[in-house]
């Protein structure tokens, strides 16, 4: 399709946003082309910040038309200075379409990101690695193929190389009750690898007979790792914990797992980060399907994580300027040295706007740390850091009708 293409300068007027800073020095910008770009993963790095996630490659034909079918979304990673500023910006991926959905640095300042690339044949998503160095460069690329759909969404690094955190949906067996899975349906999937990123050992493959998947591997509090996600599997009676519930996982350095846990009391629940703290865990996500009754969660777990919750419950948008409503938790992350920064997305639809607060390591509410941020079309932070500063850097999107551009959103309470 070749569509009648308009340059529209998209600016957020912070006509809806309520905060309370002791300066004046946000910072406010944005990445991309027409089409859609979408941020999903942001790091620090000394004089910056590192952004991955999805850059369009915009077909045009002359000034004033795109050519959508032959437009081809990409890996996207830039890099940025301190105040936002593109230093680089580079797209990976060869001719496959192709997404990122984390990226992290290395001690030697190179970068590496994991994600996908879509094979323009059989249509399937393949793991997929990027590594280069501190200019952009690539260092190696490598793509994991099977004959089904799995694609990357963390990575981590470890003594022998990565981890990478990823979703298989190869079938298993043995498939009984409990175990094994049929073809189609999701596995969380770890595949370590070396330090130039070849395969070690074989892959582990995790889950049940129904759909699960991992979003986020942390360094545990013993050693090894944590994984938060998703299963539909429940533990309890189906009227008390329908539909998506939490699933956590440990692993050990050698990439084996240990029994996993499913966490949950209430229906739909949406896992989107974890913070490991000193004495245990916090789990954060959303519950409710998008709609009126949605709302972030919280779950406070000790370090023994098949113990009961030290506490949980619904969180409440407390502001003078916006109603309480439906509100999503997309990512979180540590704040100065006993917080904890939440970002997502308040509202739904098309006009929902980018969310922002903080909470303590019970994800109690601290009054005045919130920012929502509004305008024209759609704004969401994927995901959050902090700095010793006490800067808050977001990256998501803003978008417009068909169009949406990366943003960059940094700020200090």
């Amino acid at each position: 399709m070749i569509r009648y293409y308009i340059i529209v300068l998209l600016v957020i007027l912070l006509s809806s946003c309520e905060k309370n800073q002791d300066n004046n020095d946000s910072i406010l910008k944005f990445y991309g082309d027409a089409l859609e770009d979408i941020g999903y993963s942001v790091t620090g790095v000394e004089d910056g910040y590192i952004i991955a996630g999805q850059l369009t490659e915009v077909a045009r034909i002359g000034t004033n038309y795109i050519d959508e079918t032959k437009s081809v979304r990409k890996m996207g990673i830039i890099r940025t200075d301190l105040s936002g500023n593109t230093v680089w910006k580079k797209s990976f991926g060869g001719k496959l379409p192709a997404g990122g959905s984390k990226v992290i640095k290395l001690d030697d300042g190179s970068i590496i990101c994991v994600g996908y690339v879509i094979d323009t044949v059989t249509l399937f998503k393949d793991i997929f690695v990027v590594k280069t160095d501190a200019q952009g460069t690539v260092k190696k690329e490598k793509i994991y193929k099977t004959d089904k759909n799995q694609y990357g969404t963390d990575i981590i690094k470890t003594p022998e190389g990565f981890i990478i955190l990823g979703t298989t949906d190869v079938a298993r067996e043995p498939l009984t009750e409990s175990t094994g899975n049929t073809a189609g349906k999701k596995d969380i999937l770890l595949l370590r690898v070396d330090s130039n990123l070849e395969p070690i050992g074989s892959s582990t493959f995790v889950g049940f007979p129904g759909n699960d998947e991992g979003f986020a591997i942390k360094p545990d509090i013993a050693g090894g790792y944590i994984v938060v996600g998703n299963t539909d599997r429940s533990d309890q009676p189906s009227a008390t914990q329908s539909g998506n519930n939490i699933f956590l996982l440990r692993v050990n350095a050698d990439g084996s797992t240990i029994e996993p846990r499913i966490l949950g009391g209430t229906p739909d629940e949406y896992a989107a980060d974890i913070e490991v703290l000193s004495n245990g865990y916090l789990v954060a996500g959303t519950v409710g399907v998008e709609g009126f009754d949605q709302r972030g969660y919280i779950w406070r777990l000790s370090d023994n994580i098949y113990a009961a919750p030290i506490s949980e419950g619904k969180l409440k948008i407390n502001s003078t300027t916006i109603t309480d409503g439906p509100f999503s938790i997309k990512a979180i992350c540590s704040f100065k040295t006993s917080s904890i920064v939440m970002a997502g997305q308040y509202g739904t639809g098309s006009s929902a706007k980018l969310l922002i607060f903080v909470t303590d390591t019970d994800g109690n509410q601290i009054v005045g740390k919130q920012v929502i941020n509004g305008g024209t079309g759609l704004q969401v932070a994927n995901d959050v850091v902090s700095d010793a500063d006490g800067n808050i850097i977001a990256v998501g999107k803003n978008s417009y009708e068909k169009n949406s551009m990366i943003s960059l959103f940094k700020f200090r309470f």
